[in-house]
């Protein structure tokens, strides 16, 4: 809007001029097109998005080089470091991710001179917890306690403090229909199922080995593969050879496995036995990754107040297509997601730092972690390296590179009371729409702005949808639309640099209030157009290679991967789900799921596993130090379940 200016007016206007205001204006204006250039963000997104980088996935060279580049262009940039000690970087452990370091793994058993060799003779399994284990060996059967069948290896056994040694799978029926020993194994055959019930009675670890009757010809140890270490059972757990077993069960003057096997089979009473005299000592070699933030800020001019501006660096590394895919394992780049969002960063640093500043600082942020649980940003709300009461909002750049499918998103509008009429101006300018959808769409919770969100601090999400590409090796640079992402960026800029000009604001918005404010325009909520079978708020998947991780049904809990204590803790109700209507609230702890001991969130899921929706499960939950039954009436789950390969 132009207005005539009176001659103080004018003096006024010069002075501000003086100060950056006239210049921040017009940059602001048509000249923020020549700001951005798709050739400068395309030279980012194309390294990012590289095969030298491998995938992006924390723990990995390439997950390490990619901060180190971020960091690195933070600092020509300008940038002050705004990490840990005086650097660019916010270190924290990824409890979903673990690597196996073979030079510091090791498994011997006294009194026998064998020189056991990892990968060929042992190795510790995926789902395995770290740790180093010394104690007395016991063999345990198949290692189930099952009273429905009658079936229980721990009768009159007491395995507390030992190392156990157990056969997979679980005692082979003559019918193949029979629910317990049949062709289609029961839960309690599920490796999950074994470790929680053998760390219920106390065992330190367990040595599991292939059953003879199973492919006698062949006796392969389950492969180690880095993406198949989201998970961590409840004690540290080791595939031996049956040379080993065998070994080890000679020694005892016990009988050889495959006799064990056969009684065990037949007979279905317990064999369960010390073996006396017998240690194993185990270094797994297994660690939990290190992944990190990369932080930067540009400060304000008269302010400490603050803006973050943030999206996710990292990616799925080398997996296969899907679950169940014969292919090899490929590299997935992530140039969607999220080398586009990222590579946004990036220039909007450069751009603001060239300024005029604003006067509220700027936090230019890459979170690590985001594909396992959004655990950077999680991270970072927690243990922030800044004032988080001084921060003001958060805009969240993640999938912003296919605008040319003719979808683009901002999630969160609602969530901050100006930033509506600050979308709408800066859309109307650039011809360029957008849908808004409410707080309470359940898409809005699975992604790193949500954090921010849940500690009452505005929130925006830029998205331009889901593609046939999303999580498979071909999402590569070739398909970005960098005219389309730099529209994006346009839009979002001169709504970024109103925000960290503001003196007062953005309010905060609940839901709640949101949702009266809707119902009082009596406006009409314009549809999510996420695709249907798309469900991020929900059950924890394992992100990487669109393997799921939900089940049939459906709880509606967001889970706080950061917890490491027993039982599975509530970051997050989805509202209006199962959980919420039955009553159970943010930080609730669940132990127990229809009778079932909940220990982490594998066991969570096996718990869920038998039941179908319309079932109603009591469900066990410590709040405080209270414990309370509620009864959770299970819903349909979106997701596709991973089975678990046993």
């Amino acid at each position: 809007m132009t207005k005539t200016l009176t001659r103080p007016l004018f003096l006024l206007v010069i002075l501000s001029c003086v100060i950056g205001t006239c210049l921040a204006e017009e940059k602001t204006s048509t000249t923020t097109k020549a700001l951005f250039t798709a050739d400068a963000y395309m030279t980012h997104l194309r390294y990012l998005a590289g095969d030298e980088l491998g995938g992006r996935l924390p723990g990995t060279p390439g997950g390490r080089a990619t901060t180190e580049y971020i960091a690195d262009q933070f600092e020509k940039i300008g940038l002050k470091p705004a990490g840990v000690d005086g650097t660019y970087f916010q270190p924290f452990t990824i409890r979903r991710l673990k690597k196996l370091h073979e030079d510091q793994a090791d498994f011997s058993v006294s009194g026998l001179e064998h020189d056991w060799t990892i990968r060929r003779d042992w190795i510790p399994m995926p789902f395995s917890k770290p740790g180093k284990i010394e104690g007395p060996l016991a063999f345990a059967g198949y290692g189930i306690s099952a009273s429905k069948y009658d079936y229980n290896d721990y009768a009159d056994f007491d395995p507390e403090g030992k190392v156990l040694l157990i056969l997979r799978h679980e005692p082979k029926d003559d019918d193949p229909d029979a629910d317990f020993g049949g062709e289609t194994p029961s839960r309690y055959a599920l490796f999950s199922k074994k470790a929680l019930t053998a760390a219920e009675k106390g065992a330190k670890a367990l040595l599991i080995v292939n059953a003879p009757n199973r492919n006698p010809d062949e006796d392969l140890l389950y492969p180690w593969h880095d993406w198949d270490t989201h998970q961590s059972y409840s004690l540290p757990i080791v595939h031996i050879s049956r040379e080993i077993a065998d070994a080890v069960l000679k020694q005892a003057d016990l009988p050889d496995l495959k006799t064990l096997q056969e009684n065990l089979d037949r007979d279905r009473k317990p064999l369960s036995a010390d073996l006396p005299g017998i240690n194993v000592n185990i270094k797994t070699g297994v660690k939990y990754v290190k992944g990190r933030n990369v932080i930067g800020l540009l400060e304000g001019t008269d302010s400490d107040e603050l803006i973050v501006l943030g999206a996710h660096h990292d990616h799925l590394g080398k997996v296969p297509p899907r679950m169940g895919d014969s292919r090899e394992p490929a590299i997935h780049n992530g140039a969607d997601d999220n080398a586009s969002g990222s590579s946004a960063i990036l220039e909007f640093a450069r751009v603001f730092a060239d300024g005029p500043r604003p006067r509220r600082g700027i936090i230019f942020m890459t979170f690590d972690g985001e594909e396992l649980g959004l655990l950077g940003s999680r991270y970072f709300v927690d243990h922030p390296t800044v004032d988080i009461k001084k921060i003001r909002a958060m805009i969240n750049f993640d999938m912003i590179g296919r605008l040319n499918l003719d979808r683009f998103t901002v999630f969160g509008v609602g969530s901050g009371k100006e930033f509506r009429a600050l979308l709408d101006e800066s859309a109307e300018k650039l011809d360029l729409s957008f849908h808004a959808p409410r707080t309470d769409s359940r898409f809005f919770g699975g992604a790193d702005h949500f954090p921010f969100y849940v500690k009452d601090i505005p929130a925006m999400f830029a998205f331009t949808g889901i593609h046939k590409q999303y999580h498979m090796p071909d999402d590569d640079w070739e398909l970005i639309d960098a005219e389309g992402a730099i529209k994006v960026i346009q839009l979002m800029y001169p709504v970024i640099n109103e925000l960290a000009n503001m003196t007062d604001g953005p309010i905060f918005v609940t839901k709640e209030e949101e949702r009266e404010r809707a119902e009082a325009r009596k406006a009409v909520e314009v549809p999510d157009d996420t695709p249907k079978d798309v469900d991020v708020a929900d059950e924890t998947p394992d992100p990487r290679s669109n393997r799921g991780g939900g089940q049939r049904v459906r709880v509606g809990v967001i889970p706080d991967h950061a917890y490491d204590g027993v039982g599975l803790r509530v970051h997050t109700i989805v509202e209006n789900a199962p959980a919420a209507k039955a009553g159970l609230k943010d930080g609730d702890i669940i132990v127990r799921i229809a009778g079932e001991t909940v220990a982490d969130i594998g066991t969570y899921m096996d718990a869920l596993k038998p039941h179908k929706p319309g079932d109603e499960v009591e469900v066990v939950v410590k709040r405080g130090d209270k414990q309370l039954t509620l009864k959770v009436k299970l819903e349909q789950s979106r997701r596709r379940r991973n089975p678990e390969n046993d």
